[in-house]
């Protein structure tokens, strides 16, 4: 496996001289408790054995069993992308996505993105609003489980939230590894058992919605752990950028739902272009029951 040859690093934690640590938002995997750094790896505060390494500045958030089949899937999908010809970002292609897409990707796939990262912008614009919040400043912290190259990552970081990315690729060409001067904090872990810390979050994000799941079960578990990590009257949001069926958003919503969450409505575009590009939508049949974005509120 690639990660038995990368070398071990230490990480800076903090939030950037934002104050807390990074790790204060994370959780051991195997057994919940709190973590705290240890050099070049970051340690269990409960139970010392428990020691997860960083490198290439990303921390391995796995526990040593699983190591071998998430990096078995990094490597697998460094090879998929390689085969069918993607792009490799460079850093101003990176902070280019998703409007500007790469060569090599299926066909719209990074307009479908855009399109879905726009509304999520309407929705995060209009919590903002919500909750009396500066146009510019701190928006909380942010999780994003699945989060690819961590291009969504970044973009919340720049926008101001505190930012974990987390998801089982971490290769340096389609994976965590691509944008190696990140600010926001990089995390190799199991998407569907997300290791993150019990009301830490403001906002958790599922970037590549409910399908890492393998079964019903598995989307109710990780789920529950995502609201979880959220603090009372915090946010989580479910993307599902890529055209699919309608149960799968009706999935979300029964989640939504069991959950006891306020689902928040779709925020309209704005000004008399927004109206007009409703209206083409509308009249060329493109509105679809399932948007792209489901945000909903959990009880304070």
């Amino acid at each position: 496996m690639t990660s038995n040859h990368r070398p071990a690093t230490t990480i800076d934690t903090t939030f950037k001289g934002r104050g807390p640590q990074y790790l204060s938002l994370l959780a051991c995997p195997l057994d919940g408790a709190p973590l705290h750094a240890a050099g070049d790896a970051v340690e269990c505060t409960a139970s010392p054995a428990h020691r997860y390494p960083v490198e290439d500045g990303i921390l391995r958030l796995v526990p040593p069993d699983r190591r071998g089949e998430l990096d078995a899937l990094s490597d697998a999908h460094e090879q998929r992308g390689a085969a069918q010809g993607w792009t490799i970002p460079d850093e101003a292609a990176f902070k280019s996505l998703p409007q500007t897409g790469l060569d090599g990707y299926p066909e719209n796939h990074w307009p479908y993105y855009a399109g879905a990262t726009a509304l999520l912008w309407r929705f995060l614009e209009a919590i903002r609003r919500r909750e009396g919040k500066l146009p510019v400043g701190p928006m909380g912290e942010a999780a994003v489980i699945g989060a690819g190259m961590g291009w969504l990552a970044y973009a919340l970081d720049v926008a101001g939230f505190t930012t974990v990315a987390l998801g089982a690729h971490a290769g340096p060409r389609y994976g965590l590894g691509v944008y190696p001067i990140a600010r926001y904090f990089r995390v190799q872990a199991d998407v569907r058992q997300p290791p993150l810390a019990p009301s830490a979050f403001a906002l958790v994000l599922f970037q590549e919605g409910l399908a890492n799941s393998a079964d019903d079960n598995e989307q109710r578990a990780a789920f529950e752990r995502a609201l979880d990590a959220l603090r009372p009257g915090g946010w989580v949001a479910v993307m599902n950028a890529l055209p699919l069926p309608d149960s799968d958003a009706e999935t979300v919503q029964t989640l939504l739902a069991d959950a006891g969450l306020e689902l928040l409505g779709a925020p309209r575009r704005g000004g008399w272009r927004g109206m007009l590009l409703t209206l083409r939508d509308r009249l060329a049949g493109r509105e679809t029951p399932a948007p792209p974005v489901l945000v909903a509120q959990k009880p304070a």
